[in-house]
């Protein structure tokens, strides 16, 4: 049972994330930005302690105290995937029980006579944090963002969901392991009923407070009203350009794509990753097929308006991405792989529709679909913004400190 804090203006409250801006990786950050601000502007004494690649330090921005540390291991969290396998091995064994990190934090909690704490990816700061809370007696909510206590990778790709990789000996000792050492804060957020139903199914935080609060929005909703569709039409995926997210197999599809199809219709990829230059490669002599480099929020928003339907054909488990409800906000339909988390946001038909993951002729079934039937995409595109189910920041700081106080 969550232990009440006696008032709620002026809580001194620590949030904890993996990384922090001007580091980013993903939609995790910037839902940890939005709530750090929204704290703030609620009347907050807010402090940050994030891990940094660069020299530890002190800085304050925006009435918002943020502590960083450089955490002892073989690389930054951030560089993983250009290292070998038995080098991530090693670093997340490191990661997992880093005393460096319990102690500074332990000192600066003591420093700073914090009344909550809030963590979010633990993933590059110390798994051993929790514990270290238990034995402070602090008041601990924990959001949780992906699969990262069951799949170091923080990924489970749907079409190996059952292989020995996900269920094998060696997955067992880890999420054994990551089960005892988060034990029960005193609540955990979830962003989706999806990630919530996938740890209280593996025995994760038994005796927490589990809630689903949707994030907060992490963009202005805008009143951008549709009057056609183009032709050709325009698809756009936005992410990270990486196997898991589905781009190759997205970029077959359009190339495989009958040709009086192909003629009708764009796709553009807008975004940064491993498979940047590989997809760039694969692209050449398909004229329908655009790659840009990663835009800015602002950029992206400007851009996303010039679109007619947005597509996130991921392979792996999605917990409730940022880039739908930014489609949404642009209204775009969302056309998306059937993949758990994503399939509670998307209504067929009324604002977007589904394929099956990781199905390339599924896919094209539903291109070709939308290409046929702009009429029914200009519809779609109308109704988007009703469906939007992201928080703003007046509902989302009311519902944490509802939380943090009872």
């Amino acid at each position: 049972m969550l232990r009440y804090v006696n008032y709620v203006k002026n809580m001194k409250v620590c949030v904890i994330s993996n990384i922090y801006p001007p580091f980013h990786r993903g939609g995790a950050e910037q839902v940890v930005v939005k709530t750090v601000e929204g704290l703030v502007r609620a009347g907050h004494n807010v402090i940050v302690m994030t891990s940094t690649p660069e020299k530890n330090g002190i800085e304050k921005v925006g009435g918002i105290t943020i502590y960083r540390k450089k955490p002892w291991n073989v690389f930054f969290y951030t560089d993983a995937h250009r290292y070998p396998v038995f080098l991530r091995a090693v670093w997340h064994i490191l990661n997992m029980w880093n005393i460096q990190m319990v102690f500074w934090v332990w000192r600066t909690i003591k420093k700073e006579q914090i009344d909550i704490v809030h963590t979010h990816n633990l993933m590059g700061v110390s798994f051993l944090l929790p514990v270290l809370l238990r034995l402070l007696n602090v008041v601990h909510v924990h959001t949780v963002h992906d699969v990262q206590l069951v799949e170091p990778s923080g990924m489970v790709l749907k079409q190996y969901e059952q292989s020995w990789r996900y269920t094998g000996f060696p997955t067992k000792i880890y999420t054994s392991i990551m089960r005892m050492l988060f034990g029960s804060p005193d609540a955990v957020i979830s962003p989706s009923e999806f990630l919530l139903r996938f740890y209280t199914s593996r025995g994760f935080f038994p005796q927490s407070k589990k809630v689903v609060i949707r994030n907060p929005m992490t963009f202005p909703l805008r009143a951008i009203q549709k009057e056609h569709v183009h032709s050709p039409m325009r698809f756009v995926y936005a992410g990270q350009i990486e196997y898991h997210k589905g781009v190759e197999m997205l970029i077959d599809a359009f190339i495989g794509l009958d040709a009086s199809i192909a003629q009708q219709s764009e796709l553009h990829i807008v975004g940064g990753g491993t498979l940047h230059t590989v997809c760039k490669k694969k692209t050449e002599g398909h004229p329908h097929i655009h790659i840009h480099k990663r835009m800015e929020r602002g950029a992206l928003s400007s851009f996303l308006d010039t679109m007619d339907m947005a597509v996130v054909p991921s392979l792996c488990y999605e917990n409730s991405p940022t880039i739908i409800f930014e489609s949404f906000s642009s209204g775009l339909p969302v056309l998306a792989s059937n993949i758990e988390g994503v399939v509670e946001l998307i209504k067929e038909e009324e604002n977007g529709l589904m394929f099956e993951a990781g199905n390339i002729p599924s896919l094209q079934e539903k291109i070709t679909w939308c290409v046929q039937h702009p009429d029914s995409i200009l519809l779609m595109s109308h109704a988007t913004k009703d469906t939007i189910v992201h928080l703003t920041a007046e509902e989302y700081i009311p519902a944490l400190e509802t939380l943090y106080t009872t």
